[in-house]
């Protein structure tokens, strides 16, 4: 299965200071209702290797429990529809 949906609304932030180290955090809309959908996006990325073990999590906003109250804060400025995130450790 193939989402071919596109990403759009990205908006990035940079958390600095965590337990983690520095993360670059990125709020992104997929045009798509379904977290199944959402998990073969994600398939997708890894088949084609684009994402590592630096990514802390990438997915549905909803279902995120890394720094969850930073996120929410952060979401607070977002100006834009999102309906996921990924969190990745930065150097």
């Amino acid at each position: 299965m193939r989402t071919d949906s596109g990403i759009k609304n990205v908006v990035k932030f940079r958390l600095t200071g965590t337990p983690d180290g520095n993360l670059l955090v990125s709020f992104y809309h997929l045009n798509i209702a379904s977290q199944e959908a959402v998990n073969w996006h994600i398939a997708e990325q890894l088949v084609e290797g684009r994402l590592m073990a630096e990514v802390l999590y990438e997915g549905n906003l909803q279902n995120n429990t890394a720094y969850s109250a930073a996120i929410y804060r952060l979401l607070e400025r977002v100006e834009v529809y999102v309906n996921c995130v990924r969190i990745e450790r930065v150097k």
